[in-house]
This record gives C-alpha cells, structure tokens and sequence, in this order.
C-alpha cells in the first residue's frame, strides 16, 4: 500500500493512506485492554453500534481483540475510521477486509512511526499517544489495572483531557 506524508497545522507529521480528510474531523479516541471482563465487551460493542449509527470518526489502534471488534462493526456500518499503526504505512500488509472501506474513503491507516520492527510495548504505548493526541475525546472500555493502558489514562486525565469510561 503506497502511503502518503501527511502534515497540518497543530498535528504531527503522519504516513498515511486513505481518506486523509478524516483527521480533520472531531475524533473519538478508542481503547481496550487485551484483555476485558465480559460487562465491558458489551458496553464496548453498544457503544460502538452507538457510533455507527450516528457515523462518529473513531481514531484507535484497534490492536485488542475488543478493539478490533469494534472496527468492525465500525465497517460493517460504512462509518469512518482511523486506525494507527505502531508501525510506518509503507510496506504495511494491510487486511483484505480494509480495501472497500479505504477504497470509499470510510477509512485513513496513519503512522507516525519511522521504522520497521516488532511490536513492543514502548510502540504500543508511542501508538496510543499518537491516537490520543489526534482525539478530542477518549473513551476507554477497560484498563487492566497494571496495565500500561492504566498508567496512560492516569496521565491524559492529569494533562485534563476529556476521558470516558465505559
């Protein structure tokens, strides 16, 4: 997937593909632990019906088991997504399942991320500060409690950032 370099007024530099307008657009952050009790799987998927509905951006990593849930009813519903990569766009073998939605600029795929590697947690977490910074509002459906999820959310409540818990 060819990506783009992205760059606007108070944001960060991003590679990115797809519907780049997206990110102009009022973003609601959304996160999940790996690992979520049952009552917070199914406040996450109401609430992602919620936004569906009423075609609501949502900007995530959707690397959680819960998260991709969500981006797929997300999709399912044709509302928009953005989803950011803890690694660069370019190169990226993106899902077959993500090319009608990229293809009707229903969704953009962005990275800040410069190089290629696995995985890690300090990715994950850069990631996670990259899909907060893009948002307006976060929702959170669970953070383990020893989580580095856990220890992100304590910090953008202390920046004064608008968080929701499910």
């Amino acid at each position: 997937m060819a990506a783009t370099l992205w760059q606007w007024d108070g944001q960060p530099v991003l590679t990115g593909c797809g519907a780049r307008e997206l990110l102009d657009l009022e973003l609601t952050a959304f996160f999940a632990s790996r690992q979520c009790p049952g009552a917070a799987i199914r406040a996450a998927m109401d609430w992602a019906l919620q936004q569906a509905r009423a075609k609501r951006t949502v900007v995530s990593g959707f690397h959680s088991p819960l998260e991709q849930s969500v981006l797929k009813v997300l999709m399912a519903a044709g509302s928009p997504a953005v989803v950011v990569l803890a690694r660069p766009v370019a190169g990226a073998k993106l899902p077959p399942e993500w090319t009608e939605p990229l293809a009707q600029a229903h969704m953009a795929v962005v990275s800040g991320a410069a190089t290629v590697g696995r995985l890690t947690q300090q990715l994950a977490t850069q990631r996670n500060a990259l899909v907060a910074q893009l948002a307006h509002k976060i929702v959170v459906a669970h953070a383990s409690t020893a989580g580095s999820l856990a220890a992100q959310l304590d910090q953008w409540r202390l920046d004064g950032r608008q968080v929701e818990l499910l």
